[in-house]
């Protein structure tokens, strides 16, 4: 998963490690004398012995200037001006050739180049259009590229520090920036309602129903009790396959006549999962898009009935920018708290799940990983920083 946006990054860690490498060369390889690279003269071993010489010469030419006694004849001080001043120029000739082989074996020993603007210009647009290829929405991209512009522009890198290593650290701090929303913890939300009243929202098709039974599968395992609620008597046979999963994993189903009223089959659901001491009851309701009004009309009045805790969006990872589109017109109409991306083992791009976090400003809680019960994890950045970096 995720291949696309990975070997951009590649590529892109690639130049820029090679254009911090030519540098570093030709830092490292500054003639000093004859013609060759520092680091065949001799002298780089005799740095310490180096400076001290240019120290010394630097204190005597400053005393000669004050050593001339007024007692000596003018025309032999003028001799004598004539002969020091040669010899101060010739003595400020070597120094000044010293301390520049001063400075340049300061580089040589630092090894060190400065990231410039100029540096990650041209490879920084590559990798925006790279982003944009790989369903990350614009401005998202633009403000990645603005992060890792911050994060490498005036750093000092070296081969000491590994490039490779130090470059894809910036991009996962860049990532990670982007990437950042509140935080909703799920497990101490559930800990702290009785029943949880959960409502899924979503498009046609995007594994609500199965996204819903892995839920509960992971419930179930903490030990907590859950119930179903059939609210999609719309599409046919969404009544049964919830039953099928409720089912396998030996919960309860309320449900209702296809046709029937969703907000009532949520409210009997909820007043069963109160009545029977159940930890949860998750509501299922049809897939629709978000340019039906009549059917989010019906979400609203689901909600107003029942007073969710939570409204969760789930949503296919790789839709890219049909996704972002349709999350943001039901976050408008009925608000979301968080989402589930499903399929995310068949993203190739992976731009999606960045878009969704930079532009909403919502949580991602789980991400489905397959087609098994056991395939939903509680997400993470890192999830999809450490697959493309």
């Amino acid at each position: 998963m995720f291949d696309f946006l990975k070997k951009k990054v590649q590529s892109f860690t690639e130049k820029i490690k090679n254009v911090i490498e030519k540098k570093e060369e030709k830092l490292g390889k500054k003639p000093i004398a004859e013609g060759k690279p520092a680091e065949e003269i001799p002298e780089i071993k005799q740095k310490p012995q180096i400076e001290k010489e240019i120290e010394e010469k630097a204190k005597e030419s400053e005393a000669e200037e004050e050593t001339v006694s007024q007692e000596i004849p003018e025309s032999i001080v003028e001799i004598k001006r004539t002969k020091d001043l040669r010899v101060k120029e010739e003595d400020k000739r070597e120094l000044k050739a010293k301390k520049s082989l001063k400075t340049t074996l300061i580089s040589v020993f630092a090894k060190e180049v400065k990231i410039e603007e100029a540096d990650v210009k041209d490879f920084l647009f590559e990798f925006e259009l790279a982003m944009l290829e790989s369903d990350v929405e614009q401005d998202t991209a633009k403000a990645i590229i603005e992060n890792i512009r911050k994060e490498l522009v005036g750093k000092k890198a070296s081969k000491k520090t590994g490039l490779s290593e130090f470059l894809k650290q910036e991009i996962k701090n860049s990532l990670k920036k982007v990437m950042q929303v509140p935080e909703l913890n799920f497990w101490k939300i559930a800990s702290e309602k009785k029943p949880l009243k959960v409502m899924f929202l979503g498009p046609n098709g995007a594994g609500k129903t199965t996204t819903i039974a892995k839920l509960a599968h992971l419930m179930q395992k903490k030990g907590k009790k859950v119930i179903l609620a059939s609210s999609d008597t719309f599409r046919a046979g969404s009544i049964e396959q919830i039953e099928k999963h409720a089912e396998k994993l030996g919960i309860r189903v309320v449900k209702h006549n296809y046709g029937a009223d969703p907000a009532a089959v949520a409210f009997d659901a909820v007043k069963a999962a109160e009545a029977g001491k159940a930890d949860a009851v998750f509501i299922d309701t049809a897939g629709r898009q978000e340019t039906n009004k009549n059917l989010m009309q019906e979400l609203k009045k689901i909600a107003r009935v029942i007073k969710p805790d939570l409204k969760i969006y789930v949503g296919e990872s790789f839709t890219g920018q049909a996704l972002l589109q349709q999350a943001r017109e039901f976050d408008k109409e009925i608000g979301i708290d968080g989402f589930i991306l499903t399929k995310i083992d068949t993203d190739a791009k992976g731009g999606t799940a960045i878009s969704l976090l930079y532009k909403l400003k919502k949580p991602i809680i789980f991400i489905g990983t397959g087609q098994g019960y056991e395939d939903l994890i509680e997400f993470k950045p890192e999830f999809i920083i450490d697959r493309i970096v």
